[in-house]
């Protein structure tokens, strides 16, 4: 946690003179919470703290000049520039945030989980769990966007709702900045939560009120997670058709694609229903295949999609955070990747802790695998799954056995 009241906790340089600034301020942006700091060359130094994504690299911007200072590319392209165009153009609009008290404290911690995507906002959420158990003693304060009030788990001491879209996310609402601070006055103590990216204590089903699949149905589900925004073709065929406005093109190599794999499993799983679900209705499937597809999503329709992954043994998508809640809630996952293997791992939720059964429930494969070798694989994830558990758990099984004797 971070210290911002009655001391602000935050430490950095002036890029000018080196010397230590003093930090006289916090900075409610939105999407980033900043430390304004007087400069002894004259002027404020504006910092993110280290917070989400800035956690790993600082970076500075001077409003007044409109200067930027980063000894790290990426934090200068996508954090310090877009930071300094936001607030070099304030929106005027006065957003109307709902406050929600449920138990009043005067040690809080304040996390925020507004984003301009989907996945950090949701990840930035899933540090509540952490927050809930660690330090009982506190009042947490979750700040979300309306999309993401449906996640917040019980035990929060306010919730804090802001209508902003996704798209809007990245822009600087003076307002809510003064909304933030006049009602930060309330408290003795105040924290930041470091909202880290890629939080690994939490258990989903706190968040969305749906459990996690159940290995010992005999019925299942297997899923594709559709999307139309990055598509299971190849990706210089997309991005032609997209310049083009020719997506109907990589749509139907998708479907054909999704249709083929599944007739392949099907002779291999004669006991396993079929289905499509996520985000676009564009073309249309066979009977047999189950579609779920949605034209936009809302807190019911999420919840109902949280179900169907429950349901599904398997679920297979291509990388991004649309694969998020469907890991998070199936009984295992394929992430097909073509370029973005730099971003590996970061739109899975992990269910297991075990590294040798994380291995088997979690694969990722090469956007370019045949739809045979994919549906092998696939296919023995499910027929094998029992018998591999049974040879990697056996001296905990044993154990157990022998306990009860």
């Amino acid at each position: 946690m971070i210290e911002i009241k009655p001391k602000l906790q935050h430490r950095s340089h002036c890029p000018y003179s080196g010397k230590i600034l003093k930090p006289v301020k916090v900075l409610w942006q939105g999407a980033r919470v900043c430390a304004v700091s007087e400069s002894p060359a004259g002027g404020e130094i504006i910092d993110e703290l280290r917070i989400g994504h800035a956690a790993k690299t600082a970076y500075s911007i001077n409003l007044a000049r409109g200067e930027t200072f980063s000894d790290d590319n990426y934090a200068e392209e996508f954090l310090a520039k877009p930071l300094l165009q936001s607030l070099q153009n304030p929106q005027t609009e006065q957003l109307e945030i709902c406050q929600e008290i449920f138990k009043s404290y005067q040690r809080v911690i304040v996390l925020n989980c507004v984003d301009y995507l989907y996945g950090h906002s949701l990840l930035k959420l899933l540090n509540a769990q952490r927050h809930l158990e660690s330090h009982p003693d506190f009042g947490l304060i979750v700040i979300v966007q309306k999309f993401m009030r449906w996640m917040v788990p019980e035990g929060v001491a306010e919730v804090w709702t802001v209508p902003l879209s996704l798209k809007n996310a990245q822009h600087y609402y003076p307002n809510f900045s003064e909304f933030v601070s006049k009602q930060l006055e309330r408290f003795e103590e105040v924290y930041v939560s470091e909202a880290y990216s890629h939080p690994s204590k939490f258990d989903i089903t706190k968040f969305t009120g749906v459990p996690k699949h159940d290995f010992d149905k005999k019925e299942y589900k297997i899923t594709f997670v559709w999307r139309e925004d990055r598509l299971w073709c190849n990706n210089l065929l997309f991005k032609v058709c997209r310049k083009l406005k020719l997506l109907q093109i990589p749509l139907t190599i998708q479907n054909w694609n999704v249709r083929r794999l599944f007739a392949k499993m099907r002779k291999l799983l004669p006991l396993a229903q079929f289905a499509v679900a996520g985000l676009g209705k564009s073309t249309s499937f066979p009977e047999w295949v189950e579609d779920l597809r949605v034209d936009k999503f809302d807190e019911k329709i999420e919840k109902q999609m949280c179900q169907v992954y429950s349901d599904s043994r398997l679920v297979i998508g291509i990388h991004g955070s649309n694969m998020l809640l469907p890991s998070g809630h199936a009984g295992m996952t394929i992430d097909l990747i073509e370029e973005r293997w730099g971003n590996f791992a970061q739109d899975i939720l992990y269910q297991e802790s075990d590294p040798r059964l994380s291995s088997f429930r979690y694969r990722y494969l090469p956007l370019a695998t045949s739809l045979s070798n994919l549906a092998h694989i696939a296919s023995e994830m499910i027929l094998k799954r029992s018998d591999f558990y049974f040879h990697m758990m056996g001296d905990s099984l044993g154990d157990s056995f022998a306990s009860r004797l």
